[in-house]
């Protein structure tokens, strides 16, 4: 019998962004390997793939709210109906609202082990988000972590306390160690975890003192994407030099600063392109003001259209600072052969010295990366680099990875009873 895996995800699937990408390709790759996939997804937007079941879940989520914020039904009554329709062998949440504690429930009902992937560190937010990010906190402490404590009806792993501050882990403040502690309590209550980011994993095991037995496993390339890249022909020349950002436009990507940068830079022959949507949309184009050389192009879903904008770019800027985990643009802009330049010296996955640029986290010095990055020269050297990072981001080395972290967790929970 092949091994069934039940995927779970509170965002809309799976164009509401790059967990939704990621999980797409590992419900793909696994499923082209045997295993027996469903996937339990909000029923609203959802794009049925043809490659594995599909559980439709009811979801909280307003109209106003940003798509990423939807949040499954995780009842007791929705999980026994899950496991009235599929039995399953392993169970793996990959949000940590709704889905975390609905796969505890199903992982106890079914006495199987759940495994958990940490995609988003809202411990980063407080920065720039102190509203938002303080809400967000206290629902990770009032509701998610007792809830999943509730769910799983059993003693945690290890104990999660609040962790000192200290900035290794930029706990700079109460609530940026009440989400790291969150997190130290959701890895106590699952039988293993897994992050695309190696300092997701270790910062949680700052937090709660101790090794927590976490994988580290990156984002894989889709195959689709690969080969839409592949067959779209570049239509610019090589005059100029185009960046692009790809991503919502929300506060914690901090695009404002991508916008001074390259105001500061001046480059007279350069363009930015920002593909993507979010509250944040008018706030930038006030910041952008009139500038003829800085272009909204919206929100872009089709792969074809997302595959034209990467052959047409000449290098990927990201401005994010101590947010993300594992950008999905960052392994797509590696099958175009495109450099990054970024100043997030935590983003280590999918980047080598070699490859990209790292630059400090304000305007003026991300400016100059561009003023680096604008010299044809310079961006043939970093773009040769790229073609090795393709080969470790592959679709086959993630899926393999994670069949592994499934045996891991099989064993671990046979060995706890």
């Amino acid at each position: 019998m092949s091994l069934r895996v039940a995927i779970l995800i509170d965002d809309f699937f799976p164009a509401s962004g790059g967990i939704s990408r990621s999980v797409q390709t590992q419900a793909e790759e696994l499923s082209h390997r045997g295993v027996d996939v469903t996937l339990i997804v909000p029923d609203r937007h959802l794009e049925k793939p043809r490659t594995c079941r599909v559980i439709e879940c009811p979801t909280l989520h307003h109209d106003s709210l940003p798509s990423h914020l939807s949040v499954l039904h995780w009842s007791e009554r929705r999980a026994e109906r899950i496991s009235r329709l599929a039995q399953f062998d392993v169970v793996h949440s990959q949000t940590d609202r709704g889905a975390v504690v609905l796969g505890a429930r199903v992982a106890r009902l079914q006495g199987i082990p759940h495994v958990h992937t940490f995609h988003a560190n809202i411990a980063g937010t407080h920065a720039v988000l102190p509203f938002a990010s303080f809400w967000g906190t206290l629902a990770h402490e009032v509701l998610t972590t007792r809830a999943l404590a509730k769910a799983t009806r059993r003693a945690p792993r290890f104990h999660a306390s609040l962790p000192p501050f200290s900035p290794e882990i930029d706990s700079h403040n109460l609530f940026s160690r009440m989400d790291w502690r969150s997190y130290g309590w959701i890895a106590a209550h699952v039988d293993l975890v897994t992050s695309p980011a190696q300092y997701m994993l270790d910062n949680i095991e700052r937090a709660v003192g101790k090794a927590i037995g976490g994988v580290a496993i990156p984002n894989a390339y889709n195959r689709t994407m690969r080969d839409a890249i592949g067959a779209t022909r570049r239509q610019r020349g090589s005059e100029g030099v185009r960046f692009l950002s790809i991503g919502r436009l929300s506060a914690e990507k901090r695009l404002p600063v991508l916008i001074r940068a390259f105001k500061e830079a001046d480059l007279p022959d350069a363009e930015l392109v920002i593909v993507g949507d979010g509250d944040q949309r008018r706030r930038l184009q006030a910041e952008a003001g009139s500038h003829p050389r800085i272009d909204f192009r919206g929100h872009l879903s089709d792969r074809h259209a997302l595959a034209s904008e990467f052959a047409n770019a000449d290098a990927l800027v990201l401005s994010s600072y101590r947010f993300d985990v594992q950008p999905m643009v960052i392994v797509e802009a590696a099958l175009a052969g495109l450099p990054t330049v970024y100043c997030d010296d935590r983003l280590t996955t999918g980047l080598t010295a070699q490859s990209a640029l790292l630059t400090e986290p304000d305007h003026r010095s991300l400016a100059q990366g561009l003023i680096t990055m604008a010299d044809q020269q310079t961006r043939a050297r970093y773009s040769a680099a790229t073609a090795e990072l393709v080969e470790k981001l592959s679709p086959d080395v993630m899926a393999a990875a994670y069949l592994d972290a499934y045996a891991e967790a099989i064993q671990r929970k046979a060995t706890r009873g």
